[in-house]
């Protein structure tokens, strides 16, 4: 009867997601987690470790959906367990491109590194801040020097009941999973505010522990978006240290937290105009160029990067560069997320949406995610905004000839589009050129796209490359193809 009765207790729990946990004390259990895993609390010991890190680059890839383009980063780690402070040196492979650099950092700065400069960084911060859980010390160590730690229950994760505390964040709440059979911590779970999605459900898993003299560490840790793997690190040679062994750990002292930045690409400045005609211009900042042309009385806007503040500043250009009211088509040249942060924004303003047929799921998904963290004007406008979309297919004419946009339909830029504005000979040529001084397949490819066309660009410009004569091009492109 007792079996019985322990067997249906324990199903229940296991079923059951969570309940209260009350009497447990969340200090004790966070002692406890530290003194399981081995973590030192004295000057004298570093941790010494080789990783690599794999990165699913979702955002970027040739396709909406799996497999995506990876980046492989082979990491030279340190981390002072008594200061939280962790070092790392980097060198990442990904698309036929490798570069390095080296970073310092804790919970409230981040630094480059070169040679014994430590420049302040908020971009490299942003980065710490994605990647620092994954070293559960350095997570242990965050939440030992929290002060509003709390119990918050107890649920069932990956099939065993978790003991959860929660404290504030550098960026909102954060949920820590314990495992109170061996103190052990299993998961981190967060949200974190996104461009494109609004929000993501942010988990780090603990998996796979291992003895390394006398601590206890993951041999692999894990960062999942929405439930998607996005990093996987596999740690290689791990090891506690003198602290001569190590390179310097010390960092400068601050009375406040560094800020986190976005990426320079992402930055919705206020972007300037270049003139490729009266009814033609680009708009350009240190991010991304777009370009805007008024063809019979509607605006064509190529391109809706950097979200709405970049859509809010479009919307000024175009007020003053073509006064009046016009309808707004959107074309959509390429999927890569922050090529199309705008687009729900001009969705809201009851923008027309054209791009490849292959990217009407996609978009359509983009514009029905509820941002429920921060609601953006779609949001807002969510009652009536809806997504109006043309596909293309083989091609598709606008403005009654004056536009057409037709596929690349090269190996590297399938469901990519590139446009040609007829009266203007001019070629909007996507994020697919981008170096104008040297054979790209990019290029290539572009370049073979028009000729199948038969159009005769006099001047192009793209996401990355500024306005230049299409002439200056044709030598580099390479000539395989059928006109």
């Amino acid at each position: 009867m007792t079996s019985i009765m322990l067997m249906t207790a324990i199903a229940a729990m296991l079923t059951e997601p969570c309940r209260s946990a009350p009497g447990v004390d969340a200090a004790a259990l966070l002692k406890r987690a530290a003194e399981r895993t081995g973590l030192p609390r004295t000057d004298a010991t570093v941790l010494i470790t080789t990783a690599f890190d794999l990165k699913s680059h979702q955002f970027e890839s040739d396709r909406m959906y799996p497999p995506a383009l990876t980046e492989v980063a082979a990491l030279d780690h340190w981390f002072d367990p008594a200061a939280g402070v962790e070092r790392v040196r980097q060198r990442t492979t990904i698309g036929g491109y490798e570069y390095g650099f080296e970073s310092i950092g804790d919970a409230r700065a981040s630094y480059l590194v070169a040679d014994t400069t430590l420049t302040p960084s908020e971009e490299t911060h942003n980065g710490m801040y994605e990647t620092r859980p994954l070293n559960v010390w350095a997570m242990l160590e965050d939440w030992l020097a929290a002060t509003d730690v709390r119990v918050e229950g107890q649920c069932v994760y990956r099939d065993y009941p978790r003991i959860v505390l929660t404290r504030r964040g550098a960026r909102g709440p954060e949920r820590l999973y314990l495992d109170p059979k061996s103190g052990y911590p299993t998961k981190l779970d967060r949200v974190e505010p996104h461009y494109l999605w609004g929000q993501r459900h942010v988990e780090y898993v603990y998996s796979t522990w291992q003895r390394v003299g006398t601590a206890h560490l993951p041999g692999g840790t894990f960062r999942l978006d929405d439930g998607l793997t996005t990093i996987a690190r596999t740690f290689g040679k791990t090891r506690l240290a003198p602290r001569d062994s190590a390179p310097s750990l010390k960092v400068p002292a601050r009375n406040a937290a560094m800020a986190f930045t976005l990426p320079v690409f992402l930055r919705p400045t206020r972007p300037d105009t270049v003139r490729v005609s009266s009814s033609t211009f680009l708009l350009r900042n240190r991010g991304y160029t777009e370009a805007v042309t008024l063809q019979r009385d509607t605006v064509f806007v190529f391109d809706a990067t950097q979200g709405d503040e970049r859509v809010k500043e479009d919307s000024t250009w175009i007020a003053t560069l073509f006064p009046g009211r016009h309808p707004i088509v959107v074309v959509v040249t390429d999927l890569a997320w922050p090529h199309v942060a705008g687009v729900r924004a001009w969705v809201a303003r009851g923008a027309t949406i054209a791009s490849h047929r292959a990217a009407q799921s996609f978009l359509s998904e983009v514009v029905n995610r509820r941002w429920t963290l921060s609601p953006d004007l779609l949001e807002q406008r969510r009652a009536t905004a809806r997504l109006r979309f043309r596909a293309v297919d083989d091609s598709l004419t606008l403005a009654g000839g004056a536009i057409t946009v037709l596929p690349i339909d090269g190996a590297a830029s399938e469901v990519a589009l590139i446009a040609f504005v007829r009266p203007d000979r001019f070629l909007w040529a996507s994020d697919f050129i981008q170096n104008v001084t040297a054979p790209t397949q990019y290029l290539d490819e572009v370049s073979a796209a028009v000729a199948r066309a038969g159009v005769k660009p006099v001047m192009v410009a793209a996401e990355h490359a500024p306005l230049v004569a299409w002439e200056r091009l044709v030598p580099l492109a390479e000539k395989t193809f059928t006109p």
